[in-house]
């Protein structure tokens, strides 16, 4: 039973976590002159639940096991949503706690699906919460749960161990590195990607944001428009480069850095995920094309960009594809059905399998 004190006590300093990440929308209440206490009382619930769980589980063996494991990461995601979703609960949003817990457990697992109905209307603080919610969804909490493991000497990790020749000392020190690569990646593409979205015409918050749900492939806009409110084909074409680059198994760029060179162009996942990206695109194009009758009235970048945000689970819109006809439609739940495991979320899984392959 002790070792189930170790799944307390990880809980604890995630949500110890979740509450402190709260500080950032509330600073932005007070950029953006929207004082709203919600946030705050949200924070100090979630930092004294954490602390509860911190504390009483404190002396513990230090230890977790395979079932163990499943189970961190099952309560992990069911809490981080409850408590990810006081903050719209308390906000001036006014969501029931059913509709709160909705809108964060779509942010959390990139689904991507939004209850709130005025985005254009909404405080930038939820907006920010909800692209946060995103990105955390997207390095996945079980990679954040062993990233803090052997900061917490947290040993035994029997989850790695393939064979009794490896030793939770062997094992750890590598998970700590990949786990400690993966982040820092992910954070590089997203401030790359915000980057280049101010370049191209948002505003810094915009910017920010979306580079965060950018890069998590969930899809969660600052406006009822999506992306398409910009109207900017520079904007869509570093969502669509960005996109791509959060949709490819984030171990793939640990392999790079180590010295594979050519693991982009080998590897089976890719290959296949690029060639439905090329087919779908000029197969799309083609039809609409047939339809229409007229080149000239098909956007290219339009059909792109759609068909790569439906492809990858994104979500973002430029327009309403709706109208194309019902093939698309069909053809985007079958893509939807094909590559609804092809995002960052999924590189959790990823990365436990190259681990589990090597060991």
């Amino acid at each position: 039973m002790s070792n189930y004190k170790t799944v307390f006590f990880i809980l604890g300093v995630l949500q110890i976590i979740l509450g402190l990440s709260m500080i950032m929308p509330i600073l932005t209440q007070l950029v953006f002159d929207q004082i709203d206490a919600g946030f705050i009382g949200s924070m100090i619930v979630t930092i004294v639940f954490g602390f509860l769980f911190f504390i009483s589980n404190y002396d513990h063996e230090k230890k977790i096991n395979l079932p163990q494991a499943f189970l961190l990461t099952t309560l992990s995601w069911l809490s981080i949503a409850v408590f990810g979703s006081l903050p719209l609960i308390f906000s001036s949003t006014d969501l029931s706690f059913t509709d709160a817990f909705f809108e964060s457990m779509s942010g959390i697992t990139t689904t991507g699906s939004t209850i709130i109905t005025n985005l254009n209307e909404t405080s930038k603080a939820i907006l920010l919460w909800r692209g946060m919610l995103q990105w955390f969804g997207g390095i996945g909490i079980i990679v954040m749960a062993i990233t803090l493991m052997p900061l917490m000497n947290i040993g035994g990790m029997q989850l790695f161990n393939i064979s009794s020749d490896n030793t939770s000392e062997k094992i750890f020190p590598k998970t700590k590195e990949v786990s400690l690569r993966l982040l820092t990646i992910y954070s590089l593409l997203t401030f790359v990607c915000a980057f280049f979205y101010f370049i191209f015409g948002m505003s810094l918050f915009d910017s920010i944001v979306h580079a965060m749900t950018t890069i998590a492939t969930g899809g969660f806009a600052n406006y009822n428009e999506s992306i398409g409110y910009f109207n900017n084909s520079l904007i869509e074409i570093n969502a669509i480069i960005f996109i791509i680059l959060g949709s490819i198994p984030f171990i793939t760029y640990i392999k790079y850095l180590s010295g594979d060179k050519k693991i982009f162009l080998k590897d089976t996942q890719i290959k296949t995920f690029i060639t439905l990206v090329i087919i779908s695109i000029f197969l799309m194009f083609l039809y609409l094309s047939a339809i229409n009758r007229n080149l000239t009235e098909i956007s290219f970048l339009s059909v792109s960009f759609n068909i790569i945000s439906i492809l990858t689970g994104t979500g973002y819109v430029t327009e309403n594809f709706s109208n194309w006809g019902q093939f698309p439609l069909i053809y985007f739940i079958i893509l939807m059905f094909i590559t609804g495991s092809d995002s960052p979320g999924s590189m959790t899984q990823q990365f436990l399998l190259d681990l589990l392959i090597k060991m």
